[in-house]
């Protein structure tokens, strides 16, 4: 699709919301992710469109570090993880981070504002731009700001 011109390309992978039986139940999407993000990543490089895909993979909601007593993971604000690759983005690097335990606050945070106002700068939307709802209210396209350590030189 990519190849052919298609501008935005979204894939999705349910089951992750795992609070018992965690391990059986992400075993099979595991894998399947794994084997498809990294073909995917070796076919856009193959083909030279790494460099002009961006590519987000990502979850709605961060997980518990530790198992419950269920063998799950729970719901858990202080963390979560997104792999980027290509679209012009410096990458191969971690930025912000959070301890094995969860128990500490999280090292140099990244809001999702500001994740999502850097995706849609490198996809040339204005993420400053405001737009009226339905009900005539004004409402910003995204309230953060570009990270610049994921920006091009």
């Amino acid at each position: 699709l990519v190849q052919q011109g298609v501008p935005a390309v979204e894939l999705t992978l349910s089951g992750w919301d795992t609070h018992a039986n965690h391990f059986e139940l992400t075993k099979p999407s595991a894998d399947s992710l794994d084997r498809g993000f990294s073909a995917l990543l070796d076919d856009l490089q193959a083909r030279d469109l790494l460099k002009s895909t961006l590519v987000v993979c990502m979850g709605e909601f961060g997980r518990t570090p530790q198992i419950n007593p269920l063998d799950g993971r729970d719901h858990w604000t202080r963390g979560f993880s997104v792999a980027l690759a290509g679209g012009g983005l410096r990458v191969g690097q971690t930025i912000g981070s959070t301890d094995p335990e969860g128990k500490k606050s999280p090292e140099a945070p990244v809001k999702a504002a500001d994740l999502l106002a850097t995706l849609y700068r490198q996809l040339g939307v204005d993420y400053r731009q405001w737009f009226d709802t339905p009900q005539g209210r004004p409402i910003r396209l995204c309230d953060g700001a570009p990270l610049k350590a994921l920006l091009p030189a």
